[in-house]
């Protein structure tokens, strides 16, 4: 165990406090001993103290008066609450407001080894995140993008070297991997900074939309068109452009883009005078566009006009080492609620976080952490906090060898019923976008959906 670190004894027990005491200074740990409630707050006050371990029940101060005294004065050190029997529910109140754990009378010497040792190894862990997040920030830290695996050093080295240039980018990658989080990266830390950054999502406008979206329009070019319209080329002028989800883009809007890529000039929709936008442009794509460009869904000239510099953002559970700092990074957003500071996991809650495939990638794990952190009761997240989409065991993988057995129609059915929630899954729920990773109609998506009783509050996390 850890040496030289100092556990607060509050209680007015002797028999209590003389158990405590003896079992700490046996495992060479330094306890400061308090009888009540008052002189307990008065040793934190001026004593720096690694763990306070105090009884409910103290004449001045009782245990929840004294840990509502140190959240008032932002004394953030771990607390441990000691009860009888009878005082149980008042405890977990106590817990609610930032306990991290209780023992009960007659308190067990095992029990207290276990327990502090199980704390200071909290405090290892938050240590440890601390100075590989610091280290994160130094070096390996763009514009909110955390990460310090080796997949994510060649994502901040392929940032680093395109935000050098005004070439052109494609970022490729899931759903929820940071893609537009990259081409802010590159365009923060490249030559043109100071301009704007402009972005679109490709896969939100239908053809002719999109094309007013992009080259804008004149009045009168088309019945709704009632006043000019500066579209998104004109828009990022000396600055960015980032297409999201560019393979959506049709084809008679591929020919026009990759026309103006050429030579930086287009017409209004609706006009004839030609306008000059300097902007560079960053696509991102969750889809195989080699792939399309075979099938002769999207334009091989244009994948090669775009794909000036290639990078890819990891999914994450290709990286399941940076789930920590992110976790710690998304604390420091969502952390702070309803006048508590949560900082950190229980070991349990962090394992699960740990193990969990992720199919929304660090999106989900962002939503994750926020939907954890609204739900926690104390200062520490535990598993009961965590979402259920996140705790229910994963769905068996339909590809094992024994999920052949069956009839034909049994088999494909099984597999059918897999691909469509995980594509789902992958595509937060949006049919058009899950349609398009499986290569059929929104309408079979659909049709299949309901055949299979296939809906969000009910599915399983699937493997990936």
């Amino acid at each position: 165990m850890s040496r030289d670190l100092t556990i607060l004894v509050a209680d007015d027990d002797r028999t209590t406090t003389a158990i405590l005491k003896n079992t700490l200074e046996k495992q060479s740990l330094t306890p400061v001993v308090a009888n009540d409630g008052i002189q307990a707050l008065k040793v934190l006050e001026e004593t720096p103290v690694d763990l306070v371990i105090a009884d409910y029940q103290m004449p001045g101060l009782d245990g929840f008066e004294l840990l509502q005294a140190m959240k008032d004065r932002g004394l953030d050190i771990p607390f441990v609450m000691v009860t009888a029997h009878g005082s149980v529910d008042m405890t977990m109140n106590a817990m609610r407001l930032g306990a991290i754990e209780y023992l009960v009378k007659p308190v067990d010497p095992l029990d207290i080894v276990v327990l502090v040792e199980k704390i200071l190894n909290i405090n290892r862990m938050k240590s440890r995140l601390s100075r590989l997040q610091k280290e994160v920030e130094k070096k390996y830290h763009f514009n909110n993008i955390v990460g310090q695996s080796p997949q994510m050093q060649i994502l901040f080295e392929s940032i680093h070297k395109a935000s050098r240039s005004t070439a052109n980018v494609l970022i490729t990658g899931e759903s929820g991997t940071g893609k537009e989080l990259a081409a802010k990266a590159v365009h923060y830390n490249g030559p043109l900074k100071e301009g704007p950054f402009v972005a679109v999502n490709c896969s939100a406008f239908s053809s002719g939309t999109l094309e007013s979206e992009l080259f804008g329009h004149v009045k009168g070019a088309f019945t709704d068109a009632h006043r000019d319209h500066m579209g998104r080329f004109e828009l990022a002028d000396k600055g960015t452009l980032f297409l999201d989800e560019v393979g959506d883009i049709p084809a008679d809007i591929q020919v026009k883009l990759l026309r103006v890529l050429q030579d930086k000039t287009f017409e209004r929709v609706g006009a004839q005078e030609p306008i000059h936008s300097d902007f560079r442009l960053v696509a991102a794509t969750n889809r195989d566009l080699k792939d399309l460009v075979r099938k002769g869904k999207f334009r091989e000239d244009l994948f090669y006009r775009l794909n000036v510099i290639g990078m890819t953002t990891p999914a994450l559970r290709e990286h399941p080492e940076d789930i920590p700092l992110l976790i710690s990074h998304f604390l420091k957003r969502y952390g702070q609620v309803g006048g508590r500071s949560i900082k950190t996991l229980s070991m349990h809650a962090m394992k699960i976080m740990q193990e969990y495939r992720w199919p929304g990638n660090v999106r989900q794990l962002e939503n994750a952490i926020e939907s954890a952190a609204a739900m926690c009761d104390g200062s520490m997240i535990r598993t009961a906090d965590l979402p259920l989409e996140i705790t229910t065991p994963q769905s068996e993988d339909p590809l094992r060898e024994d999920a052949y057995r069956g009839t034909l129609p049994e088999v494909v059915e099984r597999i059918e019923k897999h691909m469509i929630l995980r594509a789902l899954e992958q595509n937060q729920w949006v049919k058009a976008h899950a349609a398009r990773t499986l290569g059929v109609s929104e309408r079979v998506v659909s049709y299949k959906m309901a055949n299979y009783g296939l809906t969000k509050d009910k599915a399983k996390p699937t493997k990936s």
